[in-house]
This record gives C-alpha cells, structure tokens and sequence, in this order.
C-alpha cells in the first residue's frame, strides 16, 4: 500500500483511509486465486517485504505453472478455481466492481476508472499476453533496481515462449518499464475536477513484444 500511496493514481476517487482497507481486501482476494502468480522480495535483515509483483498469465503460458504457492488459505491448485476464468485480466475488474466503491467514495469517478482499464484491457487482447497487474515497491527501496530484477526472470519466460506482455503504468514508472523492452500504444485519462484536483489522472498502456534472449 506503501508503494500507491501517490494520489496520481489510487486514490482521488476516495478517502485514503477507506481505500487502503478496500484494497487489502482485493488484493487478499487476488492471493486465493490460484490463476494468478505472485513474487516477493525480502529484505533479509528484518523480514520485511520490499517489494511485490503480481502477474496474470495467458492460459497458453507454461513457465509459471508450477511453484504457486497461496498464503492466506490452502487451496487446491490441482483443481483450479472455479472462478478462475471470471477474475483474471480483461474482465472488467470484476474484482472492484465486486467489491463496489470504498466508502465515501465517488462511485461515479471509480465507475469511470475501472471501466476506463477494463476497455483498454479488451482493446489490446490482454486476455492473451502475460499481463503485470501490480508492481510495488516501498519508496526507501526505490532506485535500487530491485522492481526491475523481480520482473526480468518472468519476462525471461515470456521470451522463451513467445508471448507478448501488457500492462498500465503511472507516468513515474514508464522509464523503468520502457527499460524493460516496454513500449506505449495508448492512454488513458481521467478527468478528476469532481474529486478537487486540477490535472488528470493518466496512465500509459504498455506493450512489450517478444525479444530475443540474450546468450
């Protein structure tokens, strides 16, 4: 939560206090969904996670089927989630919808914004390309690379198998995903006057095509 605590992008359509408790419940939800994968980095000092990414996978995708491990509650991996084919990218964010605006909120402007990535995730088939969904990293970790070597061995895999990646990106995190091989097909605005801002929100889609391993 530490890594979004910037307003450009979460939090205008609500108080903060009430988001934050709202995400911890989507992301927890996101943890029991065996449809997913998810990476951390720990600080080994004191245990503390600096950092986290969390990926959607294409169904085709065979690299990161196995070693998923769930942290909240056990789960099944064998048989799947049920579910499954309901939450994972390109739907809309069911999830946010599911779970309806943070108290107090704007329901109209978190209508817009979910709507606004759910359009762009139809548009560009993310359904069918390895899609990052979160990267975060706490603010006094930043500048050491460390966001950037969590991502590079799964896009290792989507390399080795052919497979395109998507994702949104604040216009803080663009340089490092251009870095990445990421490039910016489209964006996405949205108009926060009725939330008492000035500027925009916007954030940059991004596509990554398939690239050559280095040997």
């Amino acid at each position: 939560m530490d890594a979004f605590s910037d307003k450009e992008y979460t939090y205008w359509w609500g108080p903060i206090p009430a988001m934050w408790t709202w995400q911890e419940e989507r992301i927890r939800r996101r943890f029991a969904d065996p449809s997913t994968q998810q990476f951390k980095v720990v600080d080994d000092a004191d245990g503390k996670i600096v950092a986290w990414a969390k990926w959607d996978p294409p169904s085709q995708m065979v690299g990161l089927r196995e070693g998923f491990t769930v942290y909240d509650e056990p789960v099944n991996a064998g048989t799947g989630n049920k579910n499954a084919k309901e939450t994972r990218k390109g739907d809309g964010e069911i999830e946010a919808h599911t779970l309806g605006p943070p108290e107090g909120s704007n329901a109209a402007l978190f209508k817009t914004f979910f709507d606004g990535v759910a359009g762009a995730e139809k548009k560009f088939q993310a359904n069918e390309k390895l899609v990052l969904t979160h990267l975060c990293t706490r603010h006094n970790y930043h500048g050491r690379g460390i966001g950037s070597a969590l991502l590079r061995s799964v896009l290792d895999l989507a390399d080795k198998e052919g497979l395109w990646a998507y994702l949104e990106a604040t216009r803080l995190a663009v340089p490092a995903y251009e870095r990445l091989g990421y490039k910016i097909v489209d964006k996405l605005e949205f108009d926060r006057t009725e939330a008492g801002f000035d500027t925009p929100s916007v954030l940059h889609v991004m596509l990554r095509e398939p690239q050559a391993l280095k040997r």
